[in-house]
């Protein structure tokens, strides 16, 4: 089995952070989104994967490479416009040729290692089978209608939801799907809808199966996504992990979980876990609080912070108040500004943020 990983989007919802990097490499607990979800379709036994990639193709690139360093082979798949995800998958019709393919949308995060949705469709040999997940707001999705474990009816975003099953962001294809996307008109949005695609199958009495997902399901669509993706993979960390040619003074508070990189040095700092600080960071007088990654190369002196997630080379000091729930980008210098109490940022690659306090 192949598989394909969308990661084509824009992420206009996490704008402005996606006006300078694609949303598919923002980091989760200091790990690239992508990165996340290689590593699942390798412990899956998938390692032949087709990247879809289009807006900031490159950094894609960059990050990802050959997948060598991560067990994969990666090959890359142009999308040239965005046309919806149909055309997406239609893309890499040469790449999965008449193998089986999984579909993974490249901004989701499973709980569940995904093993049972592969053995039933490796058992069962439906023409389709997608993961669902229970959900309180089913008109913000696609939602699917079963008859016991087959799937009858798909529908886009319903006003009036049939049911609360959502279609969850993977999905198992044979060849059959790639006849039905070019039978496709487009939608509304102009754009070639996988819903549409499905309905084809299932109108063409195809088998479409539902496998119903029981752990936490994470799109991350928009910044509180991101959030708590993170907050949620901090959480599985264990233990201490101190890598070598760090350097922590006595006078620094150590609690909980917590993972601090290559070459970082901390003084008079308390750090209490779930925390990542990244390789060749400085970290004086600060105060991380829990779900706080720390990216490589980054400064932070004289802040408090917490559930946070700060990128790379970032400059952060003399800061009043505490930073919470923010997003901040690459190369950004934030410096002397008293926030009054708590306060959320969300700030693009290359800010700077300079006060006179």
């Amino acid at each position: 089995m192949k598989a394909l990983v969308l990661c084509a989007g824009k992420g206009t919802r996490l704008q402005p952070l996606t006006y300078s990097m694609p949303k598919h490499i923002l980091p989760l607990a200091n790990v690239p989104i992508v990165f996340h979800i290689i590593k699942k379709l390798v412990n899956l036994g998938i390692t032949e994967i087709g990247l879809i990639v289009g807006y900031m193709q490159e950094q894609i690139r960059e990050t990802v490479g050959d997948g060598s360093q991560l067990g994969a082979k990666i090959t890359y798949i142009v999308q040239d416009k965005p046309k919806g995800l149909a055309h997406a998958v239609k893309m890499g019709q040469d790449f999965v040729g008449n193998d089986s393919f999984m579909v993974f949308l490249g901004d989701n995060i499973f709980e569940d290692d995904l093993t049972n949705l592969v053995r039933r469709y490796n058992e069962e040999k439906p023409s389709c089978i997608i993961n669902l997940k229970a959900v309180d707001d089913p008109q913000r999705f696609g939602v699917a209608i079963l008859d016991g474990d087959r799937i009858i009816k798909v529908v886009e975003k319903p006003k009036e939801p049939l049911s609360n099953l959502a279609l969850a962001g993977v999905y198992i294809f044979d060849k059959d799907l790639f006849q039905a996307i070019d039978e496709l008109e487009p939608s509304w949005r102009n754009e070639y809808e996988i819903t549409d695609a499905i309905q084809g199958l299932i109108d063409k009495d195809l088998i479409v199966k539902g496998e119903i997902l029981h752990g936490k399901w994470l799109d991350t669509g928009k910044s509180m996504d991101i959030i708590d993706a993170n907050m949620y993979l901090c959480s599985k960390l264990n233990g201490w992990h101190i890598a070598g040619e760090s350097d922590l003074d006595e006078d620094s508070i150590l609690d909980g979980t917590f993972y601090i990189g290559r070459g970082s040095k901390m003084r008079n700092c308390t750090i209490k876990g779930p925390v990542i600080i990244g390789d060749n960071c400085e970290i004086e007088n600060a105060t991380l609080l829990p779900n706080t990654c720390i990216g490589n190369g980054s400064e932070i002196r004289n802040v408090n912070i917490e559930n946070s997630i700060i990128m790379e080379n970032t400059i952060i000091r003399n800061i009043k108040g505490k930073i919470v729930e923010s997003i901040i980008g690459k190369n950004v210098e934030l410096s002397s500004i008293d926030l009054k109490n708590d306060c959320a940022l969300l700030l693009g690659s290359d800010d700077k943020i300079l006060g006179t306090m």
